[in-house]
């Protein structure tokens, strides 16, 4: 593995917490925990050294990002660098990029980290591919996704398991408390050969619920990256959309399963009841004892399809939202323990017009909200900075020494971090990751539309 170095930085980040004094709560094992970031695709393979996932299959029907390059600094490099903002001072593990000459984007991942204080700094690692990931006998890796790449490796969470708690198929079918739901499963066997005539005529009896079922509600593959499997169903327009999309999905993933000897659970579609009110996402820790940390709840920044692009924070409300959402978190925590599980996740959460609080959503991982939470003494109590938004992905349509040097008081200042970054293969664009924060919601507004004049469009 290559070793990350360090370089001076112009202004100390002190985290609330990190993820290495969570996992410590609760936990006597002598265990040591190697953090492996990577977030999977599910038809395009990013790099050579990991290729697709079959066993652990995804579904992103609706991605509008098809270029592999792009992806690879996507979900290798900006979000891995995201989520590893919080490690703390344990093992960080991040795959290099294949068509970068120069590794700056190791540069970039540097001066991520090195504006975190010192001692709360991830012990940065760079591997080509993961055969390159060493660990001693008293070392396991915790995921984002299961990848099947990493398989060989020992997990802090049984992977199977991990995936199968993903599962949007697998949450409907819970005792936790959720809308409505209605879940269609195949007919087809795995290990079965099957003529296109008959895909055709299973593709379309498992959605003849889409065509038939009153709006509005909501369509759910099973294993769906970042929304692009949800489909929200107001009009008929959006019901011909889902049906275009979902048709060569389903048949996709109908193929996948019947050429596999095991069954493959990604081939089913979920029908659920649209819950209209504020999708709220809750970031907490689940001890080695099941003991569950709030670390913040924040509503979502969601597009006009359904996928996130980040979330807001205001830290006077924590205190509410923490009174407000306790018993489900406790719900939660208990039911991913009893499965295996400990470490960092996410739920989204929405409330229905009888006040029923249903779990919308589950990422069994570190989601892209939990920085916020652990910023809170750094925004608000030190430099009276009470509402904070987060931005994933953000594209820009210049390199990172411009932006920096625009926005260099607001750096200095601490009211704006840098939490990911990755250049396009030619230099000149960036993907990004980052958090504004502002005295109040008209400053912030401000703030946000300061950093949209270089936000690049469509």
């Amino acid at each position: 593995m290559a070793v990350a170095t360090s370089s001076p930085i112009k202004t100390e980040i002190v985290l609330d917490t990190t993820l290495r004094d969570l996992y410590a709560l609760d936990n006597d094992d002598d265990t040591s925990i190697v953090l492996v970031n990577a977030l999977p695709t599910a038809e395009i393979q990013m790099i050579e050294a990991i290729p697709l996932s079959t066993k652990f299959a995804y579904q992103s029907p609706n991605v509008s990002i098809r270029d592999p390059g792009l992806l690879a600094r996507l979900y290798l490099q900006v979000v891995p660098q995201l989520f590893g903002f919080i490690a703390g001072d344990m093992p960080l593990v991040l795959f290099d990029l294949d068509d970068v000459k120069d590794l700056d984007h190791r540069d970039h991942a540097i001066q991520i980290y090195n504006q975190i204080t010192r001692s709360q700094r991830p012990q940065l690692a760079f591997v080509a591919r993961p055969g390159d990931i060493k660990l001693s006998a008293r070392e396991k890796i915790a995921i984002l996704n299961p990848l099947d790449c990493l398989t060989f490796l020992p997990h802090t969470v049984n992977p199977d398991v991990h995936y199968d708690m993903l599962s949007k198929r697998t949450l409907a079918l819970s005792t936790l408390p959720t809308p409505t739901s209605e879940v269609v499963d195949t007919i087809l066997r795995s290990g079965r050969a099957y003529d296109e005539r008959a895909f055709d005529i299973e593709v379309h009896r498992m959605t003849k619920g889409v065509r038939t079922r009153p709006c509005p509600f909501v369509v759910k593959m099973p294993q769906s990256l970042s929304g692009e499997g949800v489909f929200l169903i107001h009009n008929d327009s959006d019901r011909l959309h889902a049906i275009e999309v979902l048709g060569p999905e389903l048949k996709r993933s109908l193929k996948l399963m019947t050429e596999s000897i095991s069954p493959v659970p990604i081939s089913s579609i979920v029908l659920q009841e649209l819950i209209s009110s504020e999708n709220v996402a809750l970031a907490f820790f689940v001890t080695k004892t099941g003991r569950a940390i709030l670390s913040s709840c924040c509503p979502q920044l969601v597009d006009q399809r359904g996928h996130w692009e980040g979330g807001f924070i205001s830290y006077k409300q924590q205190d509410m939202y923490q009174l407000q959402y306790s018993g489900i978190i406790e719900v939660l925590a208990k039911y991913v323990h009893d499965r295996g599980f400990y470490g960092p996740m996410g739920a989204d959460v929405m409330t229905d017009q009888q006040g029923n609080q249903l779990v919308i959503d589950m990422n069994i991982r570190v989601i892209g909200s939990h920085p916020l939470g652990f910023l809170k003494d750094h925004f608000s109590l030190r430099r009276g900075l009470h509402e904070a938004v987060l931005f994933f992905p953000l594209f820009l349509t210049c390199e990172r020494k411009i932006f920096e040097r625009k926005f260099r008081q607001q750096l200095l200042e601490g009211r704006m971090v840098i939490t990911g970054w990755c250049h396009d293969n030619k230099g000149t664009t960036s993907v990004t990751s980052m958090i504004l924060a502002a005295e109040d919601n008209s400053k912030l507004r401000t703030f946000i539309d300061e950093v949209n004049v270089y936000k690049m469009s469509g």
